[in-house]
């Protein structure tokens, strides 16, 4: 079973990784192009944001279990509560995101291209911490 949970969680790692780089650089053009993306992009927009979204919610659905089997929220230490923090902080940011990206999509508020371009550069680092963290914590 944690083979299979590991697996798992790794796949999604990089699931939800190529969401975001490919949401970046979708993103990018968007913003250089100065006008709303054309369909097929808003689409492909949307699929990376709930790829991403869904890696995540898997992540921490395999990464719970996995904790308990190998201890680490007993033994792993500080390192390990860092990375939950980061964890946590794209846990909070990216469903914010896709919150905020139904709001546009519904007319009920601008986007703000801006503040979404910073969330999601916080979001890349913060899960770049977390995998760092991860691979020190459970070398």
């Amino acid at each position: 079973m944690l083979e299979v949970l590991k697996a798992i969680h790794l796949l999604c790692l990089l699931a939800g990784g190529a969401a975001s780089l490919g949401n970046a650089v979708l993103l990018r053009r968007v913003m250089a192009a100065g006008a709303p993306p054309p369909p097929m992009v808003a689409d492909a927009m949307k699929a990376l944001a709930n790829m991403g979204l869904g890696a995540i919610l898997v992540l921490w659905a395999t990464g719970i279990p996995l904790a308990v089997m190998v201890g680490a929220f007993a033994t792993a230490g500080m390192l390990f509560s860092l990375k939950l923090v980061a964890a946590t902080g794209v846990l909070v940011l990216v469903p914010l995101m896709t919150w905020l990206r139904l709001q546009a999509a519904a007319g009920k508020r601008p986007m703000n291209l801006a503040l979404i371009r910073r969330m999601a550069a916080v979001v890349r680092w913060l899960t770049v911490l977390a995998v760092i963290l991860a691979v020190v914590v459970f070398k």
